[in-house]
Parts: C-alpha cells; structure tokens; sequence
C-alpha cells in the first residue's frame, strides 16, 4: 500500500493514500450535508450557475482566469464564482445559494493554492432578513457576518458528529478546538485595527492599504485568540484592493463593507461584502479599479459588464443585498490539521494520481499542445478565397480565429468564424498596437495588398515589427500561410 506523510499540526502522520482519500471524500460528504441543511432551515433557493461564462465570472484578479476555447472563437472562462449569477438569480426569489467548481489558472499548486476548489456561495436580501425596516448598510453588514458563521457552523457540526472517531484517532485532531468553533462566536478586527496591531507586532513595515498575506492573518488568529485559536473575521478592507461591486462605507469612504473569515491553520477561507446597489455609483467602481484597466487591456470593454450594471442594478431589478464565498477545502484544512491544503482536496489528489497537470503530456509539438490563436490579415480578395478553405478547416478544436475589419467580414460571410480586431492605425478596441505586444497571438498571417495605401502600409510595418519584437511567429506569403494552415488541420482532425 502506497503511504504518505501527511503534515499536521499535531506532527506529521504516517497514512496509506487510498485510505486518506477515502477519509477525506467522507469528510466533504458530511461537510456538504451540513451546508445543506443550513440553507433548508433558511428556505433559501438553490441555483445552478454557468461553469463557462465571460468576464463577469472573475474575481479581483483575472490573470488566474481558465481560457475556455471554443468554436465560435469567444473570450469565455472557466468561472471562479458564481457571485454574479447569483445575483441574476435575485431577481426572482430573496435568497439564493450554490457549490460551484471554482479554478484558478496557478502556474503551479502548493501548500495553499488549488487549481480547482469548491466554493459554497450565498446572496440574500434586505427582506430575508429585516422586512419592515428601512435598508441600512451597516445593518445588513452585521446580518452578513451572522450568515457566514452559521454556515460554517453548521459545516463543522455535522462533520463533527459523522467523523470525530477519524479526526481523533487517525488525524490526532484536537475535537475540543473545533467544538469551541462551533460553541463561540466568531472573533472580529477591523482592517485598520489589524496593521496596527500587526505593526507593533512582527511587521514594522506594513502599510494600510497593504493586501494582508497568510503570515499576517494568521498573526492576527493567535494575538486575538486566548488559549483556544478560533476563526476571526477581518473587516472593512480598502476599497482599491477589493471586488468592484462592495459598498464602500458612508463612514469611512475608505473602505467597503466587507470581511474574510480567517480559519486557524488554513487561513482566508471566505470572501464577503454587502452590494452595491446604486447603479451609478458602481459603474464609477468598476471603471475604476485595476481588473477593468486588466480587462481593458486585453481587449475587453465596459459593453461586457452592462448585462448587470445596466439591465439589473440600475434597472432596480433587485432589492439590495449581500453575499460571500465559502472555500470547503480551506474548511477541511482546517477540520483535519492539515498545514498543506493539497492534502485536504480530494480533487487536488486526484489529480495528481491521475496526472493531468503532468506537463510530460504536453505532446511532441508545443506548436500544437494549447489552445492557439491566429491573426490574420489579408489584403486581397484572391489570397482570403484561397485561405478560406483552410481556416474553414482548422477553425475550433483549439484554434481561435482573430482578424482585421476586411478580413473578419468577409470570413463572417463565408461561414468562418473570427474575432474582429482594429489595426494599429484605428481607434477601435480591442487593438492590435496593444495585443501584439502582449504575445496575445500565437501565430500571424500578415498579407496586404501589393496596391497599398498609406494607412495599410503603416499598419503593415507596424504589425511585422512588433512580431519580429515579440518572437511571434510571422507569416507573409500566402502559399506558406496555405500549406502551414492544411498541416495544422491534419494535426487537429487526428
């Protein structure tokens, strides 16, 4: 049998892998029951939510996004939650709740991060909570930290009760911490509250407006925890280093109402705010922050953001609200004393039994291991009729088609699908003078015409410069451009 050391806080513990895995599915089983039946109690409605989605499945950071490829050639994601879609679903019914499958595109898992991960995921408003009071922020802030400690709780009271024999014996796992978890409130410390005492504490260096690390919040854990540590809320975050849609405080305008739940061991394991619910002053947000200058400068817009912005917030579609994110692996982190989160995700091990992420399966190509993506750019009508049939050909199963306005009409009209992209020389977004030097293209296919103008000989320099600057491969003769597109279609229909 196979065996594994599994670090703990206890030490490390000696375990067959089969047998741990199977602890663990248990575990997650009693886990999800428990977060269950809080939501039954609530009567709140649970919701499937898209797994593929636009930007809006973002967190802060969009960099970790999984591209999705598809045929139609559209900037779509692997989500990393379903926060959003929730809040469509909010239109119709006053609470709502899901467990999605989140992913984060880590160039590598280690002792804290996860490629993909459950998340458990609620939004509730005004009315489920205080139906006959005027909306007040504040209040609803202090109805959502209540929300996140009961079903945390709740979490750990049904795993308790199925697994304390497991967790005692095998895991060496103190029951008596997590039953004063589950018996306590949770401890609280404002943002600002948290550097100073950090500050005077081990990190003379921190500054507000800091992002605080794994070091720093478990700081916090241990100086405001007696003899038992417990899991610790840390509230009202700077508004620059947080979500674009959380309220920003009436008292303080520097920060928004918003809160992690720290967890002794595994650290941040929720993420939450109260909404923004003025329409107008969130469309200022999003503009605003860094994931929309990120968004931007990938070729996004604010066009992809109006489905929720325009048509719901501002539309007064629904009643104001609030909502978080719960990580159940960082929650079985910290029920089995695990100081590596790897060793607390059944999927994580899978995984790496299976060996997906082996990077030994990438193939014998790199040219033909990913998703690729082409620009093209072709001047005259008799070399786009002689590529037609070859782009037509390798089109999806991994390629993505970018082309400039002559080209993306016409092979729009020809049944091939594209996505349009201005020239250097245009206004419009998204613009080659910023993808080309981003690498955003794996290959181009640059062919003007013989007959050219000033504008597309600009444009044709430009483009050939920064391929040649940025090492992207770079095709200007159409027959080398029709036989490179008939071997890469070969490689995809096989």
């Amino acid at each position: 049998m196979k065996k594994i050391t599994l670090p703990t806080i206890s030490g490390p513990i000696e375990i067959d892998h089969w047998n741990h895995l199977k602890n663990l599915v248990e575990i997650s089983a009693s886990l999800n029951k428990g977060i269950q039946l809080h939501f039954e109690k609530l009567r709140l409605q649970y919701v499937d939510v898209p797994a593929i989605v636009g930007i809006t499945g973002a967190c802060e950071n969009v960099d970790t996004l999984f591209k999705v490829g598809n045929r139609l050639g559209i900037p779509l994601f692997f989500t990393q939650t379903g926060q959003l879609a929730l809040e469509q679903a909010l239109q119709k019914f006053a609470g709502v709740w899901t467990i999605i499958y989140s992913g984060r595109d880590e160039e590598e898992e280690d002792s804290r991060h996860l490629r993909q991960f459950r998340l458990t995921e609620e939004e509730f408003g005004w009315a489920t909570v205080e139906k006959n009071k005027k909306y007040d922020a504040d209040s609803m802030f202090e109805h959502l930290l209540d929300h996140i400690q009961k079903v945390t709780k709740s979490a750990l009271i049904k795993i308790v009760k199925d697994n304390s024999s497991v967790l005692s014996k095998i895991y060496k796992r103190n029951l008596n911490e997590l039953q004063t978890a589950i018996k306590k409130d949770f401890q609280r410390i404002s943002y600002s509250t948290a550097v100073e005492l950090l500050q005077k504490n081990g990190f003379p260096n921190l500054t507000w407006g800091d992002d605080l690390k794994a070091n720093h919040e478990q700081k916090i854990v241990d100086l405001l925890s007696d003899k038992t540590p417990l899991p610790t809320f840390i509230t009202h975050y700077p508004k620059e280093i947080k979500f674009f849609n959380m309220k920003v405080s009436q008292k303080d305008p520097r920060v928004v109402h918003s809160a992690d739940l720290i967890l002794p061991i595994s650290g941040e394991s929720a993420g939450s705010a109260v909404r923004e619910e003025n329409g107008q002053k969130l469309k200022e947000r999003l503009l605003s922050s860094n994931m929309f200058r990120l968004h931007q400068e990938r070729g996004g817009s604010y066009d992809d953001f109006t489905w929720y912005i325009e048509d719901i917030i501002c539309a007064g579609k629904t009643q104001p609200h609030a909502g978080y994110g719960l990580g159940n692996e960082r929650l079985m982190q910290y029920v089995v004393g695990t100081t590596d989160i790897r060793q607390a995700s059944v999927l994580s091990l899978m995984a790496k039994e299976s060996g997906d992420w082996n990077e030994k399966r990438r193939g014998q190509s790199l040219l033909f291991s990913h998703q690729k993506t082409i620009l093209v750019s072709i001047g005259k009508i008799s070399d786009k009729r002689l590529l037609l049939p070859v782009i037509k050909k390798v089109t999806g199963d991994g390629i993505l088609f970018y082309a400039t306005e002559g080209t993306h009409k016409f092979l729009k009209t020809n049944g091939a699908p594209s996505t349009l992209v201005y020239k250097i020389s245009q206004k419009g977004k998204p613009n080659l003078g910023d993808l080309i030097p981003q690498n955003k293209f794996d290959l181009i296919i640059n062919i003007p015409n013989s007959q050219k103008n000033k504008p597309e000989l600009f444009d044709w320099r430009l483009i050939r410069k920064f391929a040649v600057d940025t090492g992207t491969n770079l095709i200007t003769d159409t027959e080398v451009a029709y036989h490179t597109l008939e071997k890469l279609s070969q490689h995809v229909s096989s």
